[in-house]
């Protein structure tokens, strides 16, 4: 399975991490240059925030651009493809995970989420499928709002959401709550981003704050305020099912070995 690491040209060490990496597990991978958010037009800012409900910044209006520019890459290939941030960390079973589920043989518009992180998701109480000999289940999501740093998607799903979402908005909670897409997770999880086991590269932090510094806000509050309904309106049928079907809980995963293979990387 193809892998696309959006990555900005300046973090050189993330890139070198991202090829060391794939060596290790024999992956295929492919740099996407993301969109730096900084260097977007004060104009293309503010925009951007007109369309969305609370203060945003520019790395999240950078973002929103590169997974786009993900999802059109991926609607130019035959198979599913594998779509990671440059600081994803993965587990010793990623190759097996990987190769399996291109075997599975899944309707177009499943999405497979890998990652973990430390925000509690509503899952289904049933497994979808197991699969003993890589030691990985996967389940129904009903409700995740955060994290868009490793997931698996087809090429026609990725040509659909690229159409469908081309105005900004906050692009993890908008990708998790379509009501076209079938998603599932992935557990334990075999994928993490550096932060959320308090580890990272360095050089990079610096280069992340600085396009922090400035926030931008939607000039109409009456805007702001149609603009949340609409999404609570568009979001409150899964919400509902969510409650009725599902159980809220932690995602599972083996945090020590993804710390182990980050440590082992970075000392080579």
């Amino acid at each position: 399975m193809k892998i696309f690491i959006i990555s900005l040209k300046s973090y050189q060490e993330r890139r070198n991490f991202q090829i060391s990496q794939a060596k290790k597990h024999d992956l295929e991978i492919e740099f996407i240059d993301a969109i730096n958010g900084s260097q977007l037009s004060e104009n293309d800012l503010q925009q951007a925030a007109n369309k969305w409900t609370r203060n945003i910044f520019p790395k999240d209006i950078g973002c929103f651009h590169s997974h786009r520019k993900a999802w059109k890459r991926v609607s130019q290939e035959k198979d599913k493809c594998l779509i990671i941030e440059d600081d994803i960390i993965f587990c010793d079973r990623i190759k097996k995970i990987l190769n399996y589920i291109e075997r599975v043989k899944d309707e177009w518009n499943v999405a497979y989420d890998l990652e973990f992180v430390p925000r509690k998701h509503i899952f289904g109480k049933k497994i979808i499928w197991t699969e003993n000999l890589i030691k990985t289940n996967a389940i129904k999501i009903y409700q995740n709002k955060d994290g868009l740093g490793a997931y698996i998607i087809a090429p026609k799903l990725a040509s659909k959401i690229y159409h469908e979402v081309s105005e900004y908005a906050m692009i993890d909670a908008t990708f998790w709550s379509r009501k076209w897409i079938q998603y599932r997770q992935l557990e334990p999880a075999p994928a993490v981003q550096m932060m959320h086991i308090n580890k990272e590269t360095k050089g990079d932090t610096t280069s992340i704050n600085q396009v922090r510094n400035k926030n931008y806000l939607n000039d109409s509050w009456i805007s702001r305020k149609l603009i949340r309904l609409r999404i609570s309106l568009y979001e409150l049928p899964a919400f509902l099912k969510a409650i009725i079907f599902g159980e809220k809980r932690e995602i599972l995963f083996n945090r020590q070995e993804l710390k182990n293979n980050f440590e082992y990387l970075v000392k080579k």
